[in-house]
């Protein structure tokens, strides 16, 4: 009679899995100058008169971008108002609507002077505005990634990854974000203030623009996944028995 044994080689598996070369690319995506900007408004008022005025900036003309709550009170009648909104979109038309893998986003912070409750960084993930790659648009995120208590002075990485494959697969070009105000505080200036696309600033010989690197999860070669079928399946061994 003909009996079967399943017998999984550890051994071997091991030795050709280290032997298979795998590699990945990363891919570094720069935001045009349209693609971040920040709404801003301010108001005073005083005894018997009022100004307010508002606009959208891709940047203060030296290549800065901010969030921003100031809230002054002089007395009487007398204060004034500052607030400074940041949004950005993610150009997603040259990724795979596949990719699987880590997406970081890196800024070079100036200043963050947030005492009290911080903003947070949020993503939009259901877009009921197509988004067209000009922050102009305003598009406010939905989805906390991370809270701007977290951002230090220097250069910040933050982790996008599952908002970005998640836009990926739901056909979207762009990734939106956006930083709102802080929660205003009377006599107290927060203030987070960031290097954006325009900015001409080097430090240490390398640029201060913002980015987003893309770096895909490594995919075995046909070979390994022929041998990864086999040790889930086990390997068949025939042995004859008289």
């Amino acid at each position: 009679m003909m009996a079967m044994k399943i017998r999984l080689l550890p051994a071997m598996v091991s030795l050709i899995f280290m032997t298979v070369p795998i590699s990945s690319a990363a891919t570094m995506i720069d935001f045009q100058p349209t693609q971040m900007g920040y709404y801003w408004y301010q108001k005073s008022t005083w005894l018997g008169g009022s100004s307010t005025d508002d606009g959208f900036s891709y940047s203060d003309g030296s290549g800065m971008v901010h969030v921003q709550r100031d809230y002054q009170f002089y007395g009487g009648s007398s204060r004034s108002w500052k607030e400074k909104r940041l949004y950005f979109q993610v150009d997603l038309t040259s990724v795979p609507s596949s990719f699987e893998g880590t997406a970081v986003l890196a800024f070079y912070v100036t200043l963050n002077n947030t005492p009290g409750t911080p903003s947070s960084l949020y993503h939009l993930a259901t877009q009921g505005t197509t988004p067209t790659g000009d922050a102009i648009q305003q598009l406010a995120g939905d989805t906390v990634v991370a809270s701007t208590a977290a951002f230090v002075p220097g250069w910040n990485f933050i982790d996008l990854g599952t908002a970005i494959e998640s836009d990926l697969a739901k056909g979207y070009s762009y990734s939106v974000f956006s930083i709102p105000t802080f929660a205003q505080t009377q006599d107290v200036n927060r203030l987070l203030s960031l290097y954006g696309p325009t900015s001409t600033t080097e430090i240490e010989g390398a640029s201060t623009r913002p980015y987003v690197t893309l770096t895909p999860v490594p995919e075995p070669t046909t070979g390994v996944l022929l041998l990864a079928a086999a040790a889930g399946c086990g390997i068949l061994r025939r042995k004859r028995r008289a």
